[in-house]
């Protein structure tokens, strides 16, 4: 899809997220999210998309939104989010994304990390959550596991069902039953963090430790 006009565009339904670049209208499917991350095609990949698919629809109320000025905040660290963020919004190469990790825990999926996004265009602010629930605690703890000489094969294997029935879900429920998300009226600049993360952002992990 190409061309200027974005009156009755829908940034997202299905598995298509619809967005302007340089005034041209992409349409982007999933199938390119998991070319874009081929090693791995499950949980990270899909929840960091339609996570990107809830944002398209928030930042599309009064108009297509556009890739020209995203700025993106994450508070997890996974590969395959990022490359799902990527895919729709080319910010990585311009310095325009930034994960949120806490100390010691590397760019990887561990207990600390949050389904939290802050996706912002220049003139406003989508802040997106994934349910609190949707995530088994018992998924935090094996990714800390995972790595270290307590692991086994069973937990390698328990850890592939996690994200496969993960993903499986975050694809059969609707976005607005997965998500939240607050549409703020100011903008983030590249490289300012939104207020919510300071010292104790990572204080209330979900592990119950």
């Amino acid at each position: 899809m190409t061309g200027s006009t974005t009156e009755n565009v829908r940034a997202a339904e299905a598995t298509i997220i619809r967005i302007q670049s340089e005034g041209e209208v992409l349409e982007l499917d999933y199938n390119g999210a998991m070319c874009q991350h081929p090693g791995s095609l499950w949980w990270g990949t899909a929840v960091g998309y339609r996570a990107m698919q809830v944002a398209a629809e928030a930042l599309s109320k009064d108009g297509l939104w556009s890739r020209d000025n995203l700025y993106v905040v994450t508070g997890h660290p996974g590969p395959g989010v990022k490359d799902a963020v990527d895919y729709v919004a080319k910010v990585v190469d311009k310095d325009r994304y930034h994960a949120v990790t806490a100390e010691g825990c590397g760019m990887q999926c561990n207990s600390q990390m949050k389904f939290e996004w802050w996706v912002s265009d220049g003139e406003k602010t989508a802040h997106i959550n994934l349910r609190p629930d949707f995530v088994p605690i018992d998924f935090y703890k094996l990714s800390d596991r995972l790595g270290t000489p307590k692991t086994t094969k069973e937990d390698i294997k328990a850890f592939r069902i996690f994200k496969v029935n993960l993903s499986t879900r975050i694809w059969n429920a609707p976005l607005e039953e997965s998500f939240t998300v607050n549409v703020l009226d100011s903008a983030l600049k590249p490289g300012e963090l939104p207020k919510a993360v300071d010292e104790h952002y990572f204080d209330d992990v979900p592990t119950g430790a």
